[in-house]
């Protein structure tokens, strides 16, 4: 008995998570064919759906309860109770729907960001007159909510990119529960909002490789910038609380300069390349990680770099739009 006791409730479980995720199998694919992905949505009656809350079935199940004992002792007070309490049941419906028919929502920029951090996918609500009680949402997201709103705001939903690549939000819920609580429209859109997530930086030592392509030795620049780095000191600086001792300039200190710690600085070439295959690591995400950290101390040197990546490669170059371009190619690097 305690053997069979014991493999029901798993059974149970899974049986259950199958028939939740065929659900939802069967609501997506009813929802792409009524509300289609587009993004641009101006809400009416195709795309808005409307049922009571949680507060309007308690509230509809006690005025079933009023009417049912004014009916019993044939009180008209009482039934004359039950009638308003329903009336305003169905007012609330008509101003409920009301408050979200018209609105437009469109989508706005996609966001970018680092794997490990917050995304967040923003949509621009417009409308011709005031709506009340907006909310934003999405499953696995962390909404927002916007009390007012008058002519034209912004609502977001946050994500936490747990890994690089492509980041997709899904249909996003807006829903208002205005103006007594006891109903709340609502509708899911897709908005076709795709956000990207780079390589977590990990900290990590310049592995640099010296450029020997006459055409963009040519449009590099000619000075040598220098990076923080073990190969020359260049000087010293305040000490930072968690640092080696071996890193604290011992000589300044006796001399009464108080606790400083020696700086070190990597020359960087007019031209190098960042490669993968020459980035140590454990593993693939280990390597690409380091990687984009090593991007990041490049850019803000200002220094002429080009990427390899296996059979891709990315031209030597400078600038914001160049380190995005190898940022996107790390975040979609696939190991073939």
């Amino acid at each position: 008995e305690s053997r069979t006791a014991g493999t029901s409730g798993p059974g149970t479980m899974k049986l259950w998570r199958s028939l939740h995720q065929a659900w939802q199998q069967r609501m997506t694919a009813w929802l792409d064919r009524r509300i289609p992905p587009a993004s641009q949505y101006r809400l009416s009656r195709h795309n808005l759906f409307i049922f009571p809350s949680h507060t309007g079935w308690v509230y509809l199940c006690l005025t079933v309860a009023i009417f049912l004992l004014g009916s019993n002792y044939e009180n008209n007070l009482v039934l004359a109770l039950a009638y308003l309490l329903f009336s305003l049941f169905v007012i609330s419906m008509h101003y409920c729907h009301y408050n979200l028919s018209g609105l437009t929502v469109a989508a706005l920029s996609a966001p970018t960001g680092y794997a490990g951090q917050s995304l967040r996918f923003l949509v621009q609500l417009q409308t011709e007159r005031p709506r009340y009680d907006l909310q934003l949402s999405a499953m696995d997201g962390l909404g927002e909510h916007l009390p007012t709103l008058e002519n034209r705001a912004q609502l977001g939903v946050t994500f936490i990119a747990t890994r690089r690549g492509w980041l997709q939000p899904g249909r996003l819920r807006i829903a208002s529960q205005w103006p007594l609580g006891l109903l709340e429209c609502w509708t899911q859109l897709d908005l076709q909002q795709t956000g990207l997530a780079y390589p977590r930086p990990l900290l990590c030592e310049l592995q640099l490789q010296a450029g020997n392509t006459p055409q963009a030795e040519a449009n590099a620049p000619a000075s040598v910038s220098q990076t923080a780095g073990m190969d020359e000191m260049q000087g010293v600086r305040p000490y930072r609380s968690g640092e080696s001792l071996s890193q604290i300039a011992w000589k300044q200190v006796a001399q009464g300069r108080g606790l400083v710690s020696k700086e070190f600085m990597t020359p960087i070439p007019q031209l190098c390349w960042l490669e993968l295959h020459k980035t140590p690591g454990q593993d693939l995400e280990e390597r690409l990680s380091k990687l984009c950290y090593q991007l990041q101390i490049l850019e803000q040197q200002r220094a002429y770099y080009g990427l390899l990546l296996g059979s891709q490669s990315i031209a030597p170059g400078e600038g914001t739009l160049h380190q995005t371009h190898c940022l996107t190619a790390l975040a979609l690097y696939e190991n073939h």
